[in-house]
């Protein structure tokens, strides 16, 4: 590739990063989207009685959207209208609507319960860019021949967490929507094996990243700007994976516990440093490697807040940190790989080129961290 070439391949990369950072400013929701928690269904029963404590995005059910999917109501006029209710204007609502919907929510021990709406729990307004996630509770009363339970999930409810509370080995799964939970006894002892916890939370990881990419796929492209050799770049995702299972241990054992906005705070802080480590060092060294390192621990904790919605059963806490860390890190090796290939086919086999695009990259990102850190200030 001769240099004329290569300058105008490096001009129109300039012209993309700079209309990105535009793009950036005037769209700020496509970066600060909003995050999904899960819908988390917790059951239990008392003498004669289920209860069962529904935990969902209610705006989004009232919209007909589905909860776990924020691209589907976030731009929705209706859904921001119900987002800015207070709980004595949106109760009401909810209570009309669960009348209908109920009757699609099929839980069967062994006929079908009557579901009866007992109320709801709707958080102060707050910040209106966040999910709130209101507390709904269900009951039906059981027959003295009641030993299991089977509950089909709506077709429109997205997915959603079922556990089981106040038993011993309670179950814990993941149902998609319109998918059938198997039989769970009443009585406790339904709790997945250490391989069904593995691939539950490993599709639950997976799935996390896929909700929200941005921020960690900037984070491995930092990595692999440092030099655009494949060493370096193995050793760097390496280290981000391990310290992103130790910020998962130490969060998930009670070792150590950070503040979600510290958390978001302190993952944007390590983008900034490892990309304008990039523009003053070209060659990979120890304390680059204990900061990213230090980069996968924050990321970690940031992962362990997300694994603690979804609830982990305490029996199988290994195993659910393993997938989940697992099932976060594939995405980022092949996010690393892709990034690695496609810069490598660019610059073929010039050290010069290479430094070049790093350069350029590194900048780039750098900017896109400092938006992300000055951005609480700039909507303010």
């Amino acid at each position: 590739m001769n240099g004329p070439v290569f300058r105008a391949i490096l001009r129109v990369l300039n012209t993309c990063a700079l209309s990105f950072i535009v793009l950036l400013t005037l769209h700020p929701g496509s970066v600060k989207a909003q995050t999904a928690p899960p819908t988390v269904i917790d059951f239990w029963v008392k003498d004669d009685t289920l209860f069962l404590e529904v935990k969902l995005n209610a705006e989004a059910m009232l919209v007909g959207a589905d909860p776990t999917q924020p691209d589907a109501y976030s731009g929705n006029s209706k859904y921001r209208s119900l987002r800015r209710m207070v709980s004595s204007e949106l109760e009401p609502q909810i209570r009309n609507f669960v009348q209908v919907w109920k009757q699609n929510l099929v839980v069967e021990a062994p006929e079908r319960l009557d579901l009866s709406y007992e109320g709801v729990r709707i958080p102060v307004v707050g910040d209106v860019e966040k999910v709130r996630v209101s507390k709904l509770l269900l009951t039906a009363h059981l027959s003295d021949q009641a030993s299991n339970l089977r509950l089909t999930w709506p077709l429109q409810g997205g997915s959603v967490v079922l556990r089981q509370q106040k038993v011993v080995a309670p179950y814990t799964g993941f149902l998609a929507a319109g998918e059938i939970s198997p039989l769970i006894p009443l009585q406790g002892g339904a709790s997945l094996t250490t391989e069904q916890t593995l691939q539950t939370f490993l599709a639950k990881g997976i799935s996390r990243f896929v909700q929200s990419p941005l921020k960690p796929t900037v984070v491995v492209l930092t990595l692999v700007m440092l030099t655009l050799s494949l060493r370096p770049v193995m050793s760097q995702v390496a280290f981000l994976a391990a310290g992103v299972f130790v910020g998962l241990g130490l969060d998930m054992y009670g070792v150590l516990d950070l503040p979600e906005s510290l958390q978001d705070q302190a993952l944007v802080a390590s983008i900034i440093i490892l990309a304008l480590w990039n523009l003053v060092a070209r060659r990979l060294q120890v304390w680059r490697l204990l900061a990213v390192l230090a980069a996968g621990c924050v990321y970690g904790l940031a992962l362990a807040s997300d694994l603690t919605k979804i609830g982990v059963p305490p029996d199988h806490l290994a195993p659910a940190v393993l997938g989940f860390g697992v099932g976060n890190l594939l995405p980022v090796v092949f996010v690393a790989v892709l990034t690695f290939a496609c810069a490598l086919l660019v610059a073929g086999g010039s050290h010069r080129k290479r430094g070049r695009i790093s350069v350029l990259a590194s900048m780039l990102i750098a900017g896109i961290g400092v938006y992300w850190m000055a951005e609480p200030w700039l909507l303010a």
